[in-house]
């Protein structure tokens, strides 16, 4: 099937039906799923967000003019989705700014089409967290699950620092609750085609501040060889790059070269241990 620049857009919204507003004691949180030809595992994303027990959610899906049968997944659950919209876009992080210009929560947070919630309270459980913080923005881990929703790994729980930042990403955008002011200083950086939530969390954590990390489980990660984040070793040349590129703009030149020893030894851990580790079986 040929792809068509033709733009193409639903939800409650285009029918005057969605009227959602922040409230004191229950912000708007917009979730944004990006998605292009995920039919295989959005159905699953879409019902980890409705079935969220959060009761003042936006959802935005951005499709990037799929070609197969995920704009009939989108249009099966219309009525759950308060604006989608499917068109061709400049990739992954065009995507991700668009579906923040086209929300209006006070909260925002991605999840992919390839990933689910792992429960559903996972939303009410980062905001109660933000709401009794003194931090400005809010983060959880991560369960990795295979093609066939399969658990085959979790992050370890554990408090960590800005140093900890830099030396690798350590933020997942998929549970993590931002502020939407951050967006209006800080946009996802299209010249990067794995690293740009990395550029992006290492702006947010020197304008926000450290996040309040929650100790729970927030998003099922799929490692299926079709995330754009299971490719490690072009994942963390992409990261390495963001990372120098950080460095510069901070003037941070001479910790360039520890930069390079780290990214050799990340490199070396993954030819011994992820990639020969998450497949399925």
């Amino acid at each position: 099937m040929k792809e068509t620049k033709t733009k193409l857009e639903g939800g409650l919204r285009t029918k005057g039906l969605s009227h959602k507003k922040s409230w004191p004691d229950r912000p708007l949180i917009s979730i944004i799923t990006v998605v292009r030809n995920g039919q295989k595992y959005l159905e699953e994303t879409i019902k980890s967000v409705i079935n969220q027990t959060y009761d003042n959610v936006e959802y935005i899906i951005i499709d990037g003019g799929s070609t197969d049968g995920t704009l009939d997944i989108i249009k099966k659950y219309e009525e759950y989705i308060d604006y989608w919209v499917s068109e061709q876009d400049r990739g992954i992080s065009d995507a991700m700014n668009k579906g923040v210009r086209h929300s209006t929560g006070k909260l925002i947070l991605h999840l992919h089409s390839d990933d689910i919630f792992c429960k559903n309270e996972s939303l009410c459980l980062l905001y109660n967290e933000l709401k009794s913080s003194d931090k400005k923005w809010v983060t959880g881990f991560y369960k990795y699950i295979n093609s066939r929703t399969v658990e085959i790994k979790i992050d370890k729980f554990r408090k960590y620092t800005y140093f900890d930042m830099v030396l690798r990403n350590i933020i997942r955008h998929q549970t993590t609750l931002l502020p939407r002011n951050i967006f209006e200083e800080v946009q996802f950086d299209e010249k990067y085609k794995y690293a740009m939530d990395y550029m992006f969390f290492l702006n947010a954590w020197r304008i926000l501040g450290d996040p309040h990390f929650v100790n729970e489980h927030i998003t099922c990660f799929r490692l299926d060889g079709n995330n754009l984040s299971s490719n490690f070793y072009a994942s963390i040349s992409d990261e390495m790059r963001a990372r120098i590129d950080f460095r510069l703009i901070n003037g941070e030149f001479y910790k360039i070269p520890f930069d390079y020893i780290i990214y050799t030894l990340r490199l070396l851990k993954i030819y011994f241990y992820h990639s020969r580790k998450y497949s399925d079986k």
